[in-house]
């Protein structure tokens, strides 16, 4: 490992299977010097700069190398280890984990930041003070805002999006609320605060689970636009072919239990994802009926079918039932909220 630094700002080059990678530290910004390194090594090992297997300094050295104590590296490894980023044995080093978590969606998160770095510059901001802006708004999420938190959750990002802009519709000025996929509920919940989490009925279970009694969980009905929906499938004749197009392999499964569910065993179902190709052919050729996910139906894919009449769109409204519970639920979280005791130390009015 080389080293390159200066009085206020030093940078390691360490040299990690055979390719260097600069980590930067900056002395004067708001954000934590553990939060810096962190940061920049995910973002190394999200992009691929950061192979798995790659071997990472040790603690010591790379301490060295940016001027930082040896306890801060190693908290910052813990933290990466906890992630599931790298992995550490003791002998044989600390190297990037074989299968690093999965972030969906980096290039267009980069596009994000590119195009807020550039607004920033353009009102005068240095990327530092953007980056502490950003840092502090995620600390504040930690902690209860003056609106409600509900985290909405749902087999695919577009549908718990959708569902979490409907409830914030409807409860205009009270709540804040947030899609989240199943599976990230746990990482959600531990990194920042929410009042509650809101699902579907056929979701309930499952969220009950993830959710480990951390926060209420409110199950929503849907209405009876959907119910006939599912009537229209159980009432096929047996050895139909029912086609399902979702945006991944879990929408899919989840609408096949939820059909299941309903009674649907005699049934022939054939899938395809949003890419289509040949299994789209297919289904086309052979399907009495055809369920589209929201996200098929947004990329035009009913207009891929010859016979359109057997396109069904499969999504759902709220029950106006559903919309009540939730409306209990977010009045007793504000409840809550005031009869909390003031934390030690609060200014009390004059």
């Amino acid at each position: 490992m080389s080293t390159r630094t200066s009085d206020d700002n030093p940078t390691a080059t360490s040299v990690v299977g055979g390719r260097s990678h600069d980590l930067d530290v900056e002395r004067d910004s708001d954000v934590p010097i553990s939060t810096q390194i962190y940061w920049q090594l995910a973002f190394q090992i999200d992009s691929g700069r950061l192979q798995p297997g790659s071997r990472l300094p040790p603690v010591r050295e790379l301490g060295a190398a940016l001027r930082v104590n040896p306890n801060t590296i190693r908290a910052v490894y813990r933290r990466l280890a906890d992630a599931g980023y790298i992995t550490s044995r003791h002998g044989a080093g600390t190297h990037v984990a074989d299968r690093p978590p999965i972030r969906r969606g980096s290039e267009a998160l980069a596009g994000i930041v590119d195009e807020l770095l550039r607004r920033g510059a353009q009102l005068g901001y240095s990327a530092d003070e953007v980056a502490a802006a950003t840092f502090a708004a995620a600390t504040e999420r930690k902690r209860p805002g003056p609106l409600v938190r509900v985290l909405f959750a749902e087999c695919t990002k577009a549908d718990a999006t959708f569902d979490a802009e409907r409830i914030i519709e409807a409860f205009p000025g009270r709540i804040e609320a947030e899609g989240a996929l199943l599976d990230d509920l746990p990482d959600r919940l531990d990194r920042f605060h929410y009042d509650l989490v809101a699902t579907t009925t056929f979701h309930a279970e499952e969220a009950q689970a993830f959710v480990a009694g951390r926060v209420p969980v409110v199950a929503m009905l849907v209405g009876p636009g959907f119910v006939d929906l599912v009537h229209e499938v159980t009432a096929l004749p047996a050895g139909s072919r029912l086609g399902l197009i979702c945006a991944s392999s879990r929408g899919v499964e989840n609408i096949a239990e939820t059909l299941r569910l309903a009674g649907v065993t005699d049934i022939e179902l054939v899938s395809a994802s949003l890419e289509g190709g040949e299994d789209l052919t297919l289904m086309d050729r052979t399907a009495d009926l055809i369920l589209l996910s929201r996200e098929a139906i947004a990329q035009g894919l009913a207009d891929r079918f010859e016979r359109p009449e057997r396109v069904r769109r499969w999504s759902y409204e709220f029950d106006a039932s559903a919309y009540e519970l939730l409306r209990r639920a977010i009045d007793r979280a504000q409840r809550a909220r005031e009869t909390e005791p003031e934390p030690v130390g609060a200014a009390v009015p004059a």
